[in-house]
């Protein structure tokens, strides 16, 4: 296995290098002025930015970040989310849902967080808005709180911005799978002065899957607003508007292996002999999303030292329609049908948050400060009706029931069945479950990056975080459980020292998460008020960057622990405690290099150990589900001739799974797997003609999380055309 994860470090996917400046991530300032556009530059010093919420390069951040830059995005024909973080050293995909799960260092974590705020919704954004993509390694819980991250990271999308010019850039792609995508791209002063700046960012997308059913149709739109009021203060205003319609990708949860101890069901997705190409769904069997959201930042220089960041978000995600999942039965040789309908499910996201951001010396030590205030509002309804409430799993406080069960192999009489009209009539009659859930976040906290020395950087930062949980009202029995609240300190420490001047540092850092864990209901009546639940992370590793970016590299070990896990009490299975505990450590090398004019290279490996130290009996001493594949491996090449004339080849390698992994149920898991991918195009001023491929090699894989695998999408060749204008 080591001898093909190294063998990656030869291998390589595409990037174009000649993107255009105008396509560009955010430069950052070296003093206190707001932040500007201007042409492409390190990527991870952008990364290090949002990660320290102050003006903070990479090698004085000891916090370790990946990023995809906007060479990259712009020029690969991305249209999810999912293909961009294939770039990035240590991410693997995990639950393919609405809006995909991914695992970073043993934990799963979603795309959350949209220039450094909260910007969730229920589906994943088009990249056609996204400048660049972070992902910010380990628990980030001081500077992000506990919300929307998780103990392996927080994953921040860095949005295109409005620019000093003028242009349109169109671009038009197809592809097989009936693939089909049309993007805009329009920037415009709205006076001569510059002082106010327009950018309108849109996509279509239409695609089939590889399967017999299942659909696609993705419609985004983003407008970008920037006026600079004076020398002093800027406003920004934006917003996204998605409208999505699609058939869920297969969720299909495997029957456990072991039954009484016995070995009766396969072990690995490949063993289980599916057809490939069955989706067990139908094209009317839809979900619909639609998502509105807002944004607005005002930036107002105070002084020389000290400036202030106001931003408000407002989010608002509301789905539609019939949602599936399947599980096999019958000795793998059955797969029963579910059915949730949604009617709808609604999730509200608003945010105020103020920041202070200092540039001051204390004597001779130089302190780049931060102080912030934060109020977090999210509110998730859903009304949800199920078919059949005597086979019913909970999800969400709805049932998740059986529509009906249709053989694996071989034809099926029902196969057809199933339909949205089909749907519909069964539900005439039904009561649905109609809940609420609202929270409140109140935080505030507090950064320091201290010289006290040359080349060496201090980081010292806290978090004071009050969750008030209103609870869950259920309309049909009127009633509203779940309420409590919890108040929860959060520490972060850090200490980077430059060997090499502006090359290279070492980095080392402690970096704590957290949970909030609603109180448990007892058998005897009781009621447990319990602690949050913690990891922390001691990090250190080292980083390296050449002045030219001719080599940049990063190496790092890590280990998190977390604690205050609630389960079952060894000596009362019906009681509840709080001493489950669990670690997750590994090392990561990522490495970029621009050895000479045209040819640019990434390498990156992953791995990971990870195992629950305190729990039950049937999982103690195991690696846990959701946390992976223990080893990962990433990799592209790409060469320019000066002509414009692009070449580019790579891939990704991703271990073993485990979906089950249980003493008394046995182990499942996804085989690991290797995908190919290429790129050939052709730049000049006006135009930039390509032709991409991904999984190359037409591979049969699968990947999973949630309890649940999903065939991966075979061979997708894309010609595009993008516009310059």
């Amino acid at each position: 296995m080591k001898k093909v994860v190294f063998s990656l470090l030869f291998l390589g996917s595409f990037s174009f290098s000649n993107a255009q400046e105008k396509d560009s991530t955010i430069l950052k300032t070296t003093d206190l002025n707001e932040v500007i556009i201007h042409g492409l530059n390190n990527s991870t010093d952008v990364s290090s930015e949002f990660t320290s919420r102050i003006p903070l390069k990479n090698l004085e951040n000891p916090q370790i970040t990946h990023a995809v830059n906007s060479k990259l995005i712009l020029n690969r024909n991305y249209f999810v989310q999912y293909n961009m973080l294939s770039n990035v050293t240590g991410v693997s995909p995990s639950w393919a849902g609405v809006s995909p799960y991914y695992t970073v260092r043993g934990f799963r974590t979603r795309s959350n967080f949209r220039n450094g705020i909260l910007g969730y919704v229920a589906s994943d954004i088009d990249p056609v808005n996204i400048a660049q993509l972070d992902v910010i390694k380990g628990p980030s819980g001081t500077l992000f709180g506990s919300s929307m991250t998780v103990f392996g990271g927080v994953i921040n999308r860095v949005t295109v911005k409005p620019q000093n010019d003028t242009f349109t850039n169109l671009t038009f792609a197809g592809g097989n799978n009936n693939f089909q995508r049309a993007t805009v791209d329009i920037n415009t002063k709205l006076d001569e002065q510059a002082k106010g700046l327009l950018r309108i960012t849109g996509a279509y997308t239409n695609k089939e899957s590889f399967q017999d059913q299942g659909t696609y149709q993705n419609l985004f739109l983003a407008p970008s607003f920037t006026y600079k009021v004076n020398d002093k203060l800027t406003i920004e205003a934006e917003a996204e508007i998605l409208r999505r319609v699609s058939t869920n990708n297969t969720l299909l949860t495997p029957s456990n292996p072991l039954r009484s101890g016995v070995l009766v069901n396969a072990e690995s997705a490949n063993a289980l002999n599916l057809d490939y190409f069955k989706s067990y769904t139908d094209n009317s069997v839809l979900f619909k999303t639609t998502a509105i959201n807002f944004y607005a930042k005002v930036n107002y220089k105070i002084s020389n030292q000290w400036k202030s960041e106001t931003n408000f978000m407002t989010s608002n995600s509301e789905s539609y329609g019939n949602y599936q999942t399947m599980a096999l039965i019958n000795n793998n040789t059955s797969i029963i049908r579910r059915i949730i309908n949604y009617a709808p499910e609604s999730i509200i996201n608003q945010q105020i948050q103020q920041n202070f951001i200092g540039d001051v010396n204390i004597g001779n030590v130089r302190n780049r400060v931060l102080i912030g205030f934060d109020f977090y509002r999210y509110s998730y309804g859903v009304t949800a009706n199920g078919l059949d409430g005597s086979r019913a799993n909970a999800a969400n406080g709805v049932v998740r029931p059986v529509f009906d069960t249709v053989a694996v192999a071989g034809k099926n009489v029902n196969y057809g069945l199933l339909n949205e009209s089909e749907i519909s009539s069964r539900l005439l009659g039904r009561v649905p479950t109609i809940t609420k859930s609202i929270l409140n976040t109140y935080s505030l906290y507090v950064s320091d990056v201290i010289n006290p020395v040359k080349n060496l950087s201090l980081m010292l930062s806290a978090r004071l975080d009050v969750l008030d949980n209103l609870g869950t009202y259920n309309k049909t029995q009127e009633s509203t459980t779940g309420k409590f609240s919890q108040t929860t300190f959060s520490p972060k420490l850090g200490l980077t020292y430059q060997i090499i001047p502006e090359q290279l540092a070492f980095v080392s850092s402690y970096m704590n998460g957290f949970q909030n864990v609603a109180p448990v209901s007892q058998v005897d009546g009781t009621v447990s008020n319990f602690k949050p639940q913690f990891g922390n992370q001691f990090e250190a590793g080292f980083k390296y960057s050449n002045v030219n970016h001719v080599l940049d590299a990063s190496i790092s070990y890590y280990n998190i622990l977390v604690s205050n896990t609630v389960r079952a009490n060894p000596a009362n299975v019906t009681m509840f405690i709080q001493d489950g505990k669990q670690y997750s450590s590994g090392v990561e090398v990522d490495v970029q290099s621009r050895p000479f004019t045209g040819l640019y290279i990434h390498t990156g490996v992953a791995y990971n150990n990870s195992q629950i130290t305190a729990s039950d009996v049937n999982t103690e001493g195991l690696r846990p589900i959701n946390s992976g594949p223990a080893w990962m491996g990433n990799a592209y090449v790409s060469y320019t001739l000066p002509k414009g004339l692009s070449f580019g080849l790579g891939g990704n390698y991703y271990g073993k799974d485990y979906i089950i992994n249980s003493k008394s149920a046995g182990q499942f898991y996804t085989e690991d797997y290797f995908l190919l991918n290429g790129t050939v195009s052709y730049t000049q001023k006006g135009y930039v003609l390509a032709l991409s491929g991904d999984n190359l090699l037409d591979k049969h894989y699968y990947y999973g999380g949630r309890g649940f695998i999903t065939p991966g999408t075979l061979r997708q060749i894309i010609l595009s055309l993008k516009l310059n204008f």
